[in-house]
Formats: C-alpha cells, sequence, structure tokens
C-alpha cells in the first residue's frame, strides 16, 4: 500500500470512504491507510463542536490520547497550535508545518504542546471538510520525528484524499440524518408528542403532535434548541439534555412544567439512544418525550390512592414538582415554613424518596 500506487489510483481512494461512510467501522482503516501512503505515523478524523459532538478519531496511537485531549479544549486557537494555524489570516487549505511554526508563537499555555511532546505527534497537516452549525470536522497528518515535516508531495496527495474524505463525510452526514424521518414516523404511529435531538442537542425532528405543543405551550425551539418562554425552565431542560447526550448517556430526571392552577401542566423526559461507534455527530442521540397533565385533582386523587398521601401532602407533592419553590408552596397553602418541612418530611417517607428530583419523577410517572 505504497504512495505510489495509491497516487495514481483515484478508484481505491474513493472505494476506500465509500466504504467508511456506508459501514463507518471502516473509517481507522481508511484514515491508516492515508497515513501509509504519505509517511506518515498517524491519520486523524477530528470534530469540533458545541455539545457533545466532538470526536477525535486516531489510527494507531495509544488509546490513553483520548483521556489525556479530552482534559484539554481542543477549539480553543491559543491552546492548540493547529486551531491556530487553521485560523490564520489567508491560511490555504491545506495548513502544515510552516504555519504550526508561526502558531506556537502566541499559545497561552503548553498543555497541548506537552501532549504532542508525550505522543511525538508535533508534525504533519490538515485540512477542513466540514464546517457549519454543527462544527468542524477536518482530517489531518500526525508525524512524529522519524517521519518529519510534511513535502510538497504528501501534501499533494493528502489533498487529493481529503476530498474523497469529505465527499465520504457529506454521504454519512446524509445517511445519519435520515434516521430523524424513521424515528419520526415510528413515534407519529404512536401519536406521541416527541423531539430527536443530534449529538450538539439540536432538535433534528419532530412529530405531529410535538409541533402543535410548541403552538399551545410555553415550550419552543429556538435556533434549533429546546426551550421554554420560562428561564428557569429552560435551564432545567438544558441540563436534561445534557444528562441524556453526554457521555456515558442515561435518563435524565424529568422536567416538570406547571400548568396555570399549580399542577404539573406537562412533563418532559429525556432519554439516550444507542451510539454506534464511528458515527458522526449527525445522527439521532437523544429522544424528549412531552407527556400532558392530567387535571390537577386526578393527580391529586392518583397520589393519595397510591402512597396513602393525605390531599394536603398530595397538592405539595405536585406544586414541588410543578417547580414552585417552598416559599410560594408556604403561601399558596397558608402554612408556615415549619409546617411545611413537617408535611415534606411525611411525604418523602410515604414515597420513599431522598431527593426532590426522585419526587418529581415519581410524581410525573404516577400522573401519566
Amino acid at each position: 500500500m505504497g504512495m505510489a500506487s495509491y497516487a495514481t489510483d483515484e478508484d481505491k481512494w474513493a472505494d476506500l470512504f465509500l466504504s467508511a461512510a456506508l459501514d463507518p467501522q471502516n473509517w481507522d482503516g481508511a484514515i491508516r491507510a492515508m497515513a501509509n501512503a504519505t509517511g506518515s505515523r498517524h491519520g486523524q478524523l477530528i470534530g469540533f463542536g458545541p455539545g457533545a459532538s466532538g470526536f477525535n478519531w486516531i489510527s494507531d496511537i495509544d488509546d490513553s490520547i483520548i483521556a489525556k485531549t479530552a482534559a484539554i479544549d481542543q477549539s480553543q486557537p491559543d491552546l492548540n497550535f493547529r486551531v491556530a494555524a487553521d485560523g490564520l489570516a489567508d491560511s490555504p487549505a491545506i495548513v502544515h508545518e510552516a504555519h504550526y511554526d508561526v502558531a506556537r508563537q502566541s499559545l497561552r499555555s503548553d498543555d497541548y504542546l506537552d501532549l504532542c511532546a508525550d505522543f511525538d505527534i508535533f508534525d504533519g497537516c490538515q485540512t477542513r471538510l466540514l464546517a457549519g452549525r454543527e462544527g468542524m470536522i477536518g482530517l489531518a497528518l500526525l508525524r512524529d520525528s522519524k517521519d518529519g515535516r510534511t513535502t510538497q508531495e504528501q501534501r499533494d496527495l493528502f489533498g487529493e484524499i481529503a476530498g474523497h474524505a469529505r465527499t465520504a463525510v457529506r454521504l454519512q452526514r446524509a445517511i445519519e440524518q435520515q434516521g430523524f424521518s424513521l424515528l419520526s414516523g415510528a413515534f407519529e404511529a404512536m401519536d406521541r408528542a416527541c423531539w430527536l435531538l443530534d449529538a450538539t442537542g439540536r432538535v433534528g425532528g419532530m412529530t405531529a403532535r410535538a409541533e402543535a405543543l410548541l403552538a399551545t405551550s410555553r415550550i419552543r425551539v429556538n435556533e434549533g434548541w429546546l426551550t421554554s418562554e420560562r428561564a428557569d425552565e429552560s435551564r432545567a431542560i438544558t441540563r436534561a439534555i445534557r444528562t441524556a447526550i453526554d457521555p456515558p448517556g442515561r435518563a435524565a430526571d424529568p422536567v416538570a412544567l406547571g400548568d396555570d392552577s399549580g399542577g404539573v401542566g406537562i412533563m418532559l423526559e429525556c432519554y439516550p439512544l444507542p451510539n454506534r461507534p464511528w458515527a458522526l455527530p449527525f445522527a439521532p442521540r437523544a429522544i424528549v418525550i412531552a407527556r400532558v397533565g392530567a387535571p390537577t385533582d386526578r393527580h391529586v386523587q392518583l397520589l393519595m390512592r397510591t402512597f396513602r398521601l393525605t390531599p394536603a401532602e398530595a397538592d405539595i407533592a405536585i406544586r414541588l414538582a410543578a417547580g414552585q419553590s417552598r416559599a410560594d408552596i408556604a403561601a399558596a397553602r397558608s402554612v408556615s415554613a415549619e409546617t411545611l418541612k413537617v408535611q415534606l418530611r411525611s411525604i418523602y417517607d410515604k414515597t420513599g424518596c431522598r431527593r426532590e428530583s426522585q419526587l418529581v419523577r415519581i410524581v410525573g410517572l404516577i400522573s401519566h
């Protein structure tokens, strides 16, 4: 798999990267072949983006580099000379060591330099494959001290290969984004209000019931982000989404949106979706399901029957789950803070809860 054979064989490179787009586990072989063909120690496909969309795939390298790079914000140009070099005025499509030399002069920390020294990856070249709202995806060669600096011939070959890699990334993005349509259709058949989120946490698809709910509730989709008209509810929604999306991804505590009478108007539940190895950031990564609350009196009766709460305790539990503060609850019920504290202790004992978030989850599940 030498440089000469690949430099004259467009079809092989096209097939190699097409195979990666259709079966993403083949990306490792594709970037490894690129590294070998250019006389480089490592090939790299890397993504920077908001939220959890970042990834860093490097061929033939110790896995410990991933943990070490995660501790450094690689997207910052004053920390990472490769990012800084990409942002230099009049930087070419393929950035290389001459640009790295300039960029290293303005770093505010040696953390990334130390990492490069640990893994012997100071040299190489890079190019952008995709840049947009979801962030940037780049292709790079990482070279060790034995490889030396890239030659013009190696950079020319890298540029040729990058064209095929760019096509593959666009194809894989299109394939992954089809997942939103497929999943939305499945939930549409179940008549649920659902939003599907990508790896950045942005909405990539929604059901008709979810779209209708946007017009009749405080829930909004603002520049792709699921929010509420109330700032505190928006913060709670964002925390729940990050819990589901950030590795390892887990179900978040439900977010209760109160109604005008102090009950639970809408309960938002956020769940992670399976994350395939070698998936780019465009596939559905989490789902938010909205459960519209039943009338408050029905909530009260359900909680009383299930946990033997008194009417007062059931009302307090519902108000707490709806996001009301303890001071507001005490005022609404015309009781002292100390009396409310005693009632809450009784509620926790009867429901077996230890934290307020557990009580919110129980109220949501019982109510729906």
